[in-house]
């Protein structure tokens, strides 16, 4: 039996190699450790609520032994403080139109519009739907009776529903904070009627969410391993070597693979849009002008990265290791599962140094929002600095990759 020498010759190999050791015993560790971070329970953070308060903090209401009295139950300020509580940034802005054009603008994941009579509304919504209430009036007791008529809307409240996660927790959050804020230490069964409007037309399914951000993840793994191993195994046969030997430039050898793969990498993108806009419906409110800008940036980004990878590994399997290791974590901590906002405030950190992040939160302001280059500016500005940096650094390396050979 020649197994064992077979299986020995191997591992000695891999354990005689400092690169690939490394990549066997750390990259496991990292990928549990993201895992572990990324995906523990929390709450979304950082999130904004702007406020239009007019609310004078009255109510009058009906009781048997007082007649009608005027009550101070201040639910506005209530309200305030338990969403302060909770962690929601509020901001008070001076008209309705206001709060909910900060919505639109996306300086603002919801609105709320707290009229004047909104504790008077609140207080016998309440009263309406749970029933008499037994209290202390100016140092009597007193049983507050309910309006005789169903009560409307006692708020209204505008969210941004481009991210489904989002909405529903600021939906719930805002329902609770009233609930909290009139029940005042009861338990009632049943919260206030409150008006609840979404800002897009049409409901925006996980689907929508989570497909531009698919995408990009499928374009980075089949770029990046595409790109790498290419460019590992030509190195190998020695077609590498005889180019950077031959009167051409560092500059341009990077250039013409960067530009060979990144249209091969808009061919698989383009294609990727298509199927999901025409098998699965995904929303596409956005110009596909903006869209392919920012694939092609980000493709760009990618083929520096692959380049780069290239020019450190030794063969095909490091490539392929190093190509996942920048993958795995990508998938992780870029919000393409996983909100963002709800990881814990260290891994949101973690999330803006990873290429993906920009890509996935381009295409759905694109995708899902409709925005053009006024919303998308910032992200591909940063994409296009990683680009030029990761091209310039690839370019380098093979250059002294170049002398050394």
């Amino acid at each position: 039996m020649k197994l064992a020498p077979l299986a020995g010759n191997v591992l000695r190999r891999v354990l005689l190699d400092p690169r690939t050791l490394a990549l066997v015993l750390f990259t496991p560790l990292l990928f549990v450790l993201l895992f572990g971070y990324t995906f523990a329970p929390s709450d979304p953070g950082n999130l904004s609520l702007a406020v239009f308060m007019e609310d004078n903090g009255l109510a009058s209401v009906r009781t048997e032994e007082l007649g009608r009295v005027t009550l101070e139950p201040q639910v506005g300020k209530a309200f305030v403080e338990v969403l302060q509580d909770e962690g929601i940034r509020l901001v008070f802005v001076e008209s309705r139109e206001v709060a909910e054009q900060a919505v639109k603008d996306g300086t603002a994941q919801a609105a709320a519009t707290l009229p004047v009579g909104f504790s008077h509304a609140a207080v016998n919504a309440a009263l309406y739907l749970w029933g008499p209430r037994t209290m202390e009036v100016d140092g009597r007791r007193a049983r507050l009776l309910p309006p005789d008529e169903a009560p409307g809307p006692v708020a209204s409240f505008l969210l941004d529903d481009a991210n489904p996660d989002i909405a529903r927790f600021l939906a719930q959050a805002l329902e609770q904070a009233l609930f909290t804020a009139v029940a005042n230490g009861h338990a009632p069964p049943t919260r206030p009627p409150v008006e609840i409007r979404r800002l897009y037309d049409g409901e925006i399914a996980m689907l929508d969410y989570t497909a531009p951000a698919i995408i990009g993840f499928a374009i980075t793994l089949i770029t990046l391993m595409l790109t790498s191993v290419s460019i590992v195994r030509e190195r190998a046969a020695g077609t590498l070597t005889r180019v950077l030997i031959a009167p051409v430039r560092p500059w341009e050898i990077v250039a013409g693979y960067a530009l060979a793969f990144t249209l091969v990498g808009l061919v698989q993108a383009g294609e990727l849009f298509a199927v999901a806009r025409v098998l699965f419906g995904v929303r596409f409110a956005g110009s596909a002008v903006w869209v392919g800008l920012i694939m092609l940036t980000y493709v760009l980004v990618l083929q520096g990265i692959a380049i780069l990878i290239s020019t450190i590994a030794r063969n095909e399997f490091q490539a392929l290791q190093y190509a996942l290791l920048l993958l795995v974590p990508a998938i992780m901590v870029s919000g393409v599962f996983w909100p963002v906002e709800a990881m814990p405030e260290g891994m949101r950190f973690v999330s803006w140094l990873s290429p993906l992040t920009y890509a996935n939160t381009a295409l759905r302001e694109v995708m899902l929002r409709g925005r053009g280059l006024e919303a998308i500016g910032r992200e591909l500005g940063v994409l296009a600095g990683i680009a030029v940096v990761c091209l310039g650094v690839s370019t380098l390396a093979l250059r002294s990759q170049g002398r050394a050979g």
